[in-house]
Formats: structure tokens, C-alpha cells, sequence
């Protein structure tokens, strides 16, 4: 093999005009290694030489170690329409999918100066070059290389924090934005200027041509609506938890003492306080390219896309701004973070006028339930998140109707929001969604409204979650009821009047169950028969019997409290005969659930036969 000695003397011996440019090519490739790369630099620096072969040599490069500074000259140098084509090829075949990018940082610290770049390595420096070469595009049409650029690297992207910050700083390099230091919270964030480490000048572009006066519209536009893509991605990978976040600032009462709140967390987690800040950039960024107007964002938000019309061939690049759509989920996550800073850490930001009536259940009807009940809860975390901090946003402030609310609307936005609470696989969100709804439903006026959707969860709910937090509504309107000394349904009988069908239902049929069958059905259900046992004997107490119908009681025990104990014995009896459970959970995790069953079912039955109620 060649010494760098003869490969230096090789690559510099045979330059043209002593070698045609495509022999010259053949002579590099075979000779390219780490050792010859300052040399190469320093060849490169011709222009004529970079202009006629510097394209071909970015795939060449790429995989070297220590090449940036080559690609960089290139980039330079080279014929910009040629490199920028050569640069989104090279984005096109790179795969990210398989890399661990969040470990990305950590390995760079233990990672040999000589090996190979990972594919973010790859990602970060093709993002360098692209803004390098995009700015010396002269030509009539310079969005269409921009258009091309940014859905390629649009693609490719994954949200790892290094390949974000990477994205910052090239969108903030080809705006031409320049953005002073955020006063106010330190950052540990460094975003680095895409251009930084040649300011050497940049040849000027052999083609050159004027560009139309449309042009420059269409490029913002662009630059906008690839920021809240890549904001779209990032949260809905990297969940910022702004929901719990919110709760806590409101309500700190409620925060378990010695328990790590979910903020604290994103104070002293190194990971989240990144994740925090990176969002925090795109965020800024979003405002610097224009997006900085609440009426913008939300007319965004239910935009159609325009490119569904038919293309004739030529018209495959946007002809103009309004054919370039936002991201719905971006502009909603740039809202929810504007709303969210001016809250917690007192931005003094302005606020949106809106309320949760129209504004806040039209967001959840197109976010959250468009797609159909059976699909809620499994939306990407981040649209949850922000659907739900602007809901508890809202009712904080009180911003409840500024328009005439049909029962049919306000029932439908309490339904879509109890069902996330119930299916959310996030459980602050479910905590987050369940006392959304709590406290939206105790605000209507009308008690009678209320109550149907108490009792209409209670009849129809088939999540046996959802049906005892129905149960816990009941109990706090009774308590309302009770303390303001109010005169309605909940102050009398006529609220339990309505719901002992489906708050006390006939549990005789269990009897006719097999042992795994009753195992399942009560381990399943245990969440709405623990919340119901416990009502009852809240009910039976002192200062609510007087709202129980008269002969209820009795026709509680009959149907529901004494067949559920058969059941609830022959389970217990059953799993310490050995039967099977395939519940997802241990079998003595299931025991414990149904002893604790037993147990308040027997307290329940000794307060109705010592005339509690």
C-alpha cells in the first residue's frame, strides 16, 4: 500500500491539466485517506478544479474521517447547483432509523478520533454544507432548490437532540436570521452558526441569474412551514410534559411531598432540561421566521392542505406562499409553548383570546376525536399534551363560554375528554384529562346536564375506569350540593333516584360464571365496584342518607352487594385452588384486589343492616 508520502505526491503530480478531470477523480478515489485531506484542502482551494470536480468528491468524502473541512471548500467553492443536488443525494441514502440518537452525545465523548462518522455525524455535517451552498444560488426560482432541500432533509430527519440543533442552526443560517442571546432562564444549550469554521468567501455562482420578485415570500414561507414540522417531530418524540407541568404550577398543594415533581424533573435532569431548551429554540425560531401572531397559528391549525389538486407536471414546486401549508401539529405545539412560558415562567408573552367554549372544544374535535372514539389515546403524545394544557389553561382562568353552548357540544367535549382520561397510555395525561373533565363538569350551571352525563357514562361507559371516576363526579356534586346549601337534583334524591339502575346494577348473573370467568370479570370491573363500595358508604353517612330514596337499600343488597360477595368468594376460592389468571398482572396482585373487595362489601352490608341510610 502507498505511504501518504506517494499518495501526496500522486494526487499533486497528476492535477490537469497533466490529467483529464475524470482520470484525476480515479486517481483521488484510489488514494483517498485521513493522511492526504490537508493537502487535498489545499488543492481544493482552486477554483476552477473545485467548480469541475468537487461534486463528485462528496460521496467520496463523506465516510472519511476528518473530511469537513474538504466538504466545506467544496461546498465553497464548487458549482452550487451541482454540490447542492450532491448533498441532498447524499441525505436521500442516509439511514437513521437503526442509530441509537440519543446516545449520540454521549458517545462522541469515548469515540475515537479516527473512525468512521455515525450517520447524525453525517446528518449534522450535510446540514453544514446545505447551508453553506444554498445562499450562492443565484436563479429565477430559488425555492425549488430550497423546496427539494428541505423535504429531503425533512425526511431523513429523526429527533435526536444533536440532529435538531443541527436543523436550528442551518434554518437559522439560510433565513439569514440573526437572533441575540434569550435573556431571562441560562441556557446550556450551544447552537452553533451552520457556517462557523471557514469565513473564507464563497465563489459566486457561474450561472447566476435575477431572481423573481415573488421568490422571496415563497422561501420564508417554506423555512416556516419546515419548522413546525421539524417541531411536530421533535415533541412528539421527546414529550415535554406540559399538562403535569401546568397542574403543579397551579395547584402545588397537590404535589406528593417527598416525590420528584414532573417539574422539578425538567429542572434537574440533564436529558430534560435539553429536551426542554431544544424545544424551546424551535420555538424561538418559529417567531424569528414570522410566525409570531396568534391568528397566524390558529388559522393554521384547520388549514386544508392545498397540494391535493391535480399536478399537470410542471407545478411541482409551491408557486406561491398560501400553497405551502404549516404543520397543524407544530402551530399547535408553538401555541400551547407561548401559553405555557407566559404561565409558568412569567414571559409576559400575550396570551390568546379564546375559551374553552368554542375554541378549546373545536381543538379537540379536530385533534382528538376526528378520528373516531375507538381511536382516542393513541394520538403522538405531544397533541394530547397540548390540547390538555390549554384546556387547564382556560378553566384556571375561568375562560369558560364566550358563545351560545348547546347541551349536544358541551356533552360531546366532556365524553372526548373523559375517554382520553380513560385510554391515554400517558398516565399524567390520563390524570391530566380526568381532572379536566371533573372540573368542566362540576362548572355548567345546570345541574340536570350533569347529571345525564353522570348517569349516561354510568349506563353506557364500557371502561370500567371511566364509570368510577362517574362514580367520584356523583359524590363531589353531592358534596357541592351539601356545603353551598345549593336546591337541586344533588341535594335531594332525584340524583341517586336516576342513577341506582347503573350505579347499583344486578350482579346476579356472575353466579352462573365459571372460576376463571368470575376471576376475570371482577378483576376487570374491580376499579367501578371498589369506587361504588366506597360511595356507598359515604352515602350511608350522617350528613348525606337524607338523599338516599327510600328502599333503596335494601334493593342494593339484594341485587348488587349479595351476589357480587358469592362471586367475590368463589374467586378468592378459586385462586388458591390454582386456577389461572391471564390478566396481565400476578396472581397475588389479583388476590389483594379481590380480599380488599371482600372486605368493603362486608362493611358496606354491616352499615345497611345497623340503619346506616
Amino acid at each position: 500500500m502507498a505511504s501518504s508520502v506517494d499518495a501526496i505526491a500522486a494526487i499533486t503530480d497528476s492535477l490537469p491539466p497533466k490529467t483529464d478531470y475524470l482520470t484525476y477523480l480515479t486517481i483521488l478515489e484510489s488514494h483517498i485517506s485521513p493522511e492526504i485531506l490537508p493537502k487535498l484542502n489545499e488543492l481544493l482551494q482552486d477554483v476552477e478544479l473545485t467548480q469541475n470536480i468537487g461534486w463528485d468528491l462528496i460521496h467520496l468524502l463523506l465516510p472519511v474521517p476528518g473530511a469537513e473541512a474538504c466538504l466545506t471548500t467544496i461546498s465553497r467553492l464548487g458549482n452550487p447547483r451541482e454540490v447542492v443536488l450532491k448533498v441532498t443525494e447524499a441525505l436521500q441514502i442516509l439511514d437513521l432509523d437503526d442509530q441509537e440518537d440519543e446516545d449520540e452525545e454521549e458517545r462522541q465523548e469515548i469515540k475515537p478520533e479516527a473512525t468512521e462518522p455515525t450517520g447524525v455525524e453525517r446528518f449534522c455535517l450535510l446540514l453544514k454544507l446545505l447551508a453553506i451552498v444554498h445562499p450562492r444560488i443565484k436563479t429565477k426560482y430559488p425555492s425549488r432548490f430550497l423546496s427539494t432541500t428541505l423535504m429531503t432533509v425533512l425526511s431523513t430527519y429523526r429527533p435526536s437532540n444533536q440532529a435538531t440543533i443541527a436543523v436550528i442552526s442551518f434554518a437559522h443560517t439560510i433565513s439569514g436570521k440573526k437572533r441575540p442571546p434569550l435573556p431571562g432562564r441560562k441556557s446550556s444549550l450551544n447552537i452553533p452558526s451552520a457556517s462557523n469554521g471557514d469565513a473564507r468567501p464563497s465563489a459566486p455562482d457561474p450561472e447566476a441569474e435575477d431572481e423573481e420578485p415573488e421568490e422571496a415570500a415563497i422561501q420564508a414561507k417554506l423555512l416556516q412551514s419546515f419548522v413546525t414540522h421539524i417541531l411536530e417531530e421533535y415533541i412528539n418524540t421527546n414529550p415535554l410534559e406540559w399538562a403535569a407541568r401546568l397542574q403543579e404550577f397551579l395547584e402545588p398543594c397537590k404535589i406528593v411531598t417527598g416525590k420528584k415533581s414532573v417539574g422539578e424533573s425538567f429542572k434537574e435532569d440533564p436529558a430534560l432540561v435539553s429536551r426542554d431548551e431544544i424545544a424551546g429554540q424551535l420555538v424561538a425560531l418559529s417567531r424569528d421566521l414570522g410566525l409570531s401572531g396568534y391568528p397566524l397559528l390558529f388559522e393554521a391549525l384547520y388549514k386544508e392542505d392545498p397540494t391535493g389538486a391535480e399536478d399537470d407536471g410542471e407545478d411541482i414546486y409551491p408557486t406561491s406562499p398560501s400553497a405551502i401549508p404549516l404543520s397543524q401539529a407544530g402551530a399547535l405545539f408553538i401555541i400551547t409553548s407561548l401559553i405555557f412560558s407566559s404561565v409558568v415562567f412569567g414571559s409576559k408573552k400575550p396570551l390568546p383570546s379564546i375559551s374553552i367554549f368554542p375554541d378549546h372544544a373545536k381543538l379537540v374535535e379536530h385533534f382528538i376525536s376526528a378520528s373516531g372514539s375507538t381511536t382516542i389515546g393513541n394520538d403522538p403524545p405531544g397533541i394530547p399534551d397540548a390540547i390538555l394544557t390549554i384546556g387547564i389553561h382556560l378553566e384556571s382562568t375561568n375562560a369558560f363560554v364566550n358563545t351560545p353552548l348547546p347541551d349536544s357540544t358541551y356533552l360531546q367535549h366532556l365524553q372526548t375528554l373523559s375517554l382520553l382520561s380513560a385510554h391515554s397510555l400517558s398516565p399524567t395525561h390520563r390524570y391530566a384529562a380526568h381532572i379536566l373533565t371533573s372540573s368542566l363538569l362540576h362548572a355548567h350551571p345546570t345541574d340536570r346536564t350533569r347529571l345525564t352525563f353522570i348517569t349516561d357514562t354510568l349506563e353506557s361507559c364500557p371502561f370500567e375506569a371511566l364509570k368510577a371516576s362517574a362514580v367520584s363526579w356523583l359524590k363531589e356534586e353531592m358534596i357541592i350540593a351539601h356545603e353551598r346549601a345549593n336546591e337541586n337534583a344533588f341535594s335531594s334524591p332525584v340524583a341517586l333516584a336516576a342513577a341506582q339502575p347503573y350505579l347499583f346494577p344486578d350482579t346476579s348473573a356472575l353466579e352462573e360464571g365459571g372460576d376463571e370467568e368470575v376471576i376475570q370479570e371482577l378483576a376487570q370491573s374491580w376499579p367501578f365496584h371498589m369506587a361504588v363500595l366506597n360511595f356507598l358508604v359515604f352515602v350511608t353517612g350522617e350528613g348525606y342518607k337524607h338523599l338516599v330514596p327510600p328502599g333503596m337499600m335494601g334493593v342494593v343488597e339484594e341485587i348488587y352487594l349479595a351476589p357480587l360477595k358469592k362471586a367475590q368468594v368463589q374467586a378468592v376460592e378459586a385462586l388458591e385452588g390454582g386456577a389461572e389468571t391471564e390478566l396481565g398482572r400476578s396472581k397475588e396482585a389479583v388476590g389483594m384486589e379481590l380480599e380488599l373487595l371482600g372486605e368493603r362489601i362486608s362493611v358496606c352490608v354491616e352499615r345497611i343492616e345497623g340503619g346506616g341510610a
